[in-house]
């Protein structure tokens, strides 16, 4: 056997050993080349809970703040400012609260109270029509200034 023949079988045997080797890991572990997609494949929760402001208007109902009067246009961003001032606590819900309050600020037609809250929802109820909260914990409750 000649030696360029033993570098091609040498070669050829440790890719088939580098690509089988993550099979003899943890078959939870989510690596390449092989993925189990565990955030799919896994056990989820049935309840959600989401932190978001809504406004409430004159007659009591409510909507979603627009994410421009938390953050800017980006939604993501929005969610991810609600999110970090709900688990910085009431000092920081009262301040982003306080802030969105003020976007709404002199309009006539503006909504008479904004508040930061987290709701919990049953995900598969939610999708099947079902859209009230299972609970609504409120962070912060402002008044808009007029």
């Amino acid at each position: 056997m000649t030696l360029d023949r033993v570098w091609s079988y040498g070669l050829g045997a440790a890719l088939i050993v580098a690509v089988l080797l993550p099979l003899a890991g943890d078959p939870r572990a989510d690596s390449f080349p092989l993925s189990t997609y565990p955030m799919f494949a896994g056990r989820q929760s049935s309840e959600a809970t989401i932190s978001h402001a809504v406004v409430i208007d004159a007659k009591g109902e409510r909507s979603p703040l627009p994410p421009v009067a938390v953050a800017n246009d980006e939604v993501i961003q929005a969610f991810e400012t609600l999110r970090q001032a709900v688990r910085q606590g009431p000092d920081a819900t009262a301040r982003l609260c306080a802030r969105a309050a003020d976007w709404y600020a002199g309009r006539d037609d503006g909504p008479a109270r904004v508040e930061i809250v987290s709701d919990t929802y049953n995900v598969v109820a939610y999708f099947e029509g079902e859209k009230q909260p299972l609970s609504t914990q409120v962070h912060a409750s402002c008044e808009v200034p007029r």
